[in-house]
C-alpha cells in the first residue's frame, strides 16, 4: 500500500512536470465537441427507428448513471425531442462527430509519449489513422457497457419473471453486480487497449493493466465527487447563464482527461526499463542527501 501511494504520488508530480494540464484541456476541449453531436447521431437514428419513445426512461436512466449529476439533463433533452433530422446532416454530423473524437486521442496520445519520455516519431497522417482506430476500436466495448446499463433493468425483471418470485431476490443482487462488474471491466479493457496502441512503441498488456485499473477507479471516483460538488455547491447556471451545464460537463471531460493521463504516468513509473530518459529524470525527482564534510 504504502508503494503504490508513493508510486501515484510521483505519477501526479510527473503529470504536472509534463504538463498534462495543458494536454488534458485540449482533450477536454475536443470531447465536449464530441459528446453533444455524438448524443444527436444517437438520439436521431432512434428516431428514425421509431424507438426512442419506448427507451426514453431506460437512455435517460443510463444518462443519468454515466454522467455527473447534475449535468445529465442537458443530453437528456436530445432523446425528449421528437424533431426530423435530414440525412444528410445526419452523416455529415457523424463523420465530424469521428473527428474530433480522433482529437481527444491525439491529445492523450501527447500526454502518453510525456509519460514515456518518446520522441513524436508518426506523421500527421499515420497518427490520424492510429486515433481513428482507437474511437472504433473502443467504441464498440464502450456501447456495449452502456447498453448493460442502460437495458439492465429490463433485462433484470425478464430473469426475475422467468426464474419466478422465490429467487427474485438471488437475481436482483447477482445481475447487479454482473452488471456493473461488466462496466468496469470494460472501462479498463478500453484504458488498458489506449494505452497499449497510443505511443509509437507499443506496451505489453500487462504493463498497462495497472494504470488502467487506476484510471477506472479514478474515473468513477471522479465522477461521483464531482456530481456531489455540483448538486451541494457549485451554481454554474448564475455564473455561465444558459450554458452552465455545457461549462460543468467541460469540467468534468477535462477531469476525466487527466485522469487517463495520470494512469499512464503511473505505468510509465511501474516499468522504468520501458521509459526514455528515465535515468537522469528519476535522479532529478529524488531528495538529494548532503554528504558528511570531509575532515581537513
Amino acid at each position: 500500500m504504502r508503494d503504490f501511494l508513493d508510486h501515484l504520488r510521483r505519477a501526479l508530480w510527473r503529470a504536472f512536470q509534463h504538463d498534462a494540464f495543458a494536454v488534458a484541456k485540449g482533450a477536454a476541449y475536443s470531447a465536449i465537441l464530441t459528446l453533444f453531436p455524438a448524443v444527436l447521431v444517437v438520439a436521431s437514428t432512434l428516431t428514425l427507428s421509431h424507438t426512442t419513445a419506448a427507451f426514453v426512461r431506460e437512455i435517460s436512466y443510463a444518462v443519468g448513471r454515466i454522467l455527473p449529476e447534475g449535468t445529465a439533463s442537458a443530453v437528456q433533452e436530445y432523446f425528449e425531442g421528437e424533431h426530423p433530422i435530414p440525412m444528410k446532416f445526419l452523416i455529415t454530423t457523424a463523420i465530424l462527430t469521428l473527428w474530433t473524437a480522433t482529437g481527444v486521442m491525439i491529445s492523450w496520445m501527447e500526454g502518453f509519449r510525456n509519460a514515456y519520455q518518446l520522441q513524436k516519431t508518426w506523421g500527421l497522417i499515420q497518427e490520424r489513422m492510429v486515433a481513428i482506430s482507437l474511437v472504433l476500436m473502443a467504441g464498440g466495448p464502450m456501447a456495449f457497457a452502456s447498453f448493460l446499463v442502460a437495458f439492465g433493468l429490463q433485462i433484470e425483471n425478464w430473469m426475475i419473471f422467468h426464474a419466478g418470485r422465490e429467487l427474485g431476490m438471488y437475481i436482483l443482487l447477482m445481475w447487479s453486480l454482473v452488471r456493473w462488474l461488466i462496466a468496469t471491466v470494460t472501462s479498463i479493457a478500453v484504458i488498458a487497449l489506449i494505452y497499449h496502441n497510443g505511443v509509437p512503441r507499443t506496451q505489453p498488456w500487462h504493463r498497462v493493466l495497472p494504470g488502467a485499473v487506476l484510471a477506472t477507479a479514478m474515473w468513477f471516483g471522479s465522477t461521483v465527487l464531482f456530481g456531489w460538488y455540483i448538486r451541494n455547491f457549485a451554481h454554474y447556471d448564475v455564473i455561465y447563464g444558459s450554458v452552465g451545464t455545457a461549462i460543468a460537463l467541460l469540467i468534468w471531460l477535462y477531469l476525466i482527461s487527466m485522469v487517463v493521463l495520470v494512469g499512464a504516468e503511473f505505468n510509465a513509473l511501474r516499468n522504468p526499463r520501458f521509459l526514455f530518459g528515465a535515468h537522469s529524470e528519476l535522479k532529478a525527482t529524488e531528495v538529494p542527501v548532503e554528504e558528511p564534510a570531509k575532515r581537513k
